[in-house]
């Protein structure tokens, strides 16, 4: 665990130092998009993200233009053994990095800009589905060091009011608060 997690630092600290010698072109939209703007997309619970059932073979699209800091076809921490996550690059949510994990295949790799609403990995219509949450610059879901299985965390809703404010329905009603990673993790 130690091994990987070091290899992981030094993948991202790579890759933000790769991102930081570029420039986003001056056409880059700040735009965000709705990844499940697709009716083919259910919501499901909240935890420590907030999960969504493909019903068919859907693309992963990326929310913001963004950097890939790094992406797993082999993680066994995760149902389904994938994991991607990237840095959004502008908008008011610029700097904060999501995750996204379980039932994926085609991931985009570490170090590629995308832009918003680009593919950037495949979602496979079966259990374990997918999970989409905050993370840390490590890849590591924020609310991983207090999460217990089933629990609705504050990363989650947080999570969840910031799907909802790009128009994306959820199934957990999050309350109010902040729509970005603030706070407590659980």
């Amino acid at each position: 665990m130690g091994m990987r997690l070091a290899r992981l630092g030094l993948l991202a600290s790579a890759t933000i130092l790769a991102v930081a010698s570029l420039s986003v072109p001056a056409h880059a939209s700040s735009r965000y998009i709705n990844p499940f703007a697709n009716p083919a997309w259910y919501p499901a619970r909240t935890d420590m993200g907030v999960d969504w059932i493909p019903t068919r073979t859907l693309p992963v699209l990326a929310i913001g233009d963004a950097v890939i800091l790094g992406s797993n076809n082999n993680d066994w921490g995760w149902p389904g053994h994938h994991f991607i996550w990237y840095q959004l690059l502008n908008g008011n949510h610029a700097g904060n990095i999501i995750y996204v994990a379980e039932n994926l295949r085609k991931l985009a790799p570490a170090g590629r800009i995308v832009h918003a609403g680009q593919q950037i990995a495949v979602a496979l219509p079966h259990a374990p589905w997918t999970e989409w949450g905050w993370a840390t610059y490590y890849g590591e879901p924020r609310a991983g060091p207090c999460y217990h299985e089933g629990q609705k965390t504050n990363s989650g809703k947080e999570m969840a009011r910031f799907m909802q404010s790009l128009g994306a329905h959820v199934r957990d009603n999050p309350g109010r608060g902040p729509n970005w990673p603030t706070g407590r993790l659980c």
